[in-house]
């Protein structure tokens, strides 16, 4: 499914979530933790009022934010996507994922991803409330580097299955 195409490269077979194909919207609200983006190293370097200055410009950069996109599930995005799994990480973040549950009504992955500069750990669920519905998230923690603490809540919703434009590929 497209929002399973992040999730490239898995260590098991995953089963395929029971969900009509079609036009479908997804709504993400994504929670960030922006006080882990700064290195205490960095931090222990500056005098109280440059710190008090620099937590109050980093206010309001986390907080919670909405958005909804609209996407095209076809065979042949979820074999893309299963081909894009299959390729593995890329070149600047190797990621391993582990399926915890991997079943036509839930999957359950940890996935750990490393760079040069940073490490991170998420742990994604996705449930099928019925063939037109579905619910997840994403918590993703970070260490080192620029990341930053993330909770991502999905909710996505059939919306027919003629795709219009949408996800159409442009030359």
């Amino acid at each position: 499914m497209a929002f399973m195409t992040p999730f490239a490269g898995w260590a098991v077979d995953p089963v395929p979530l029971d969900v009509k194909l079609g036009l479908w919207e997804t709504t993400v609200t994504n929670q960030s933790d922006m006080s882990a983006m700064l290195p205490p190293e960095m931090l222990a370097k500056l005098t109280p009022a440059q710190r008090a200055q620099l937590e109050a410009g980093m206010q309001g950069r986390g907080g919670a934010r909405t958005n909804a996109s609209k996407h095209c599930i076809t065979k042949e995005t979820i074999n893309e996507a299963f081909a894009a799994a299959n390729r593995g990480s890329s070149r600047e973040m190797k990621c391993t994922q582990t399926f915890v549950t991997s079943t036509s009504s839930k999957m359950v992955m940890h996935m750990e991803c490393t760079s040069e500069s940073m490490k991170t750990s998420s742990d994604i669920q996705v449930e099928v409330i019925d063939r037109e519905h579905t619910k997840g998230s994403i918590v993703t923690t970070s260490a080192g580097g620029r990341g930053g603490n993330m909770k991502m809540e999905l909710t996505s919703k059939w919306l027919g299955a003629d795709c219009g434009d949408v996800g159409q590929k442009k030359n």
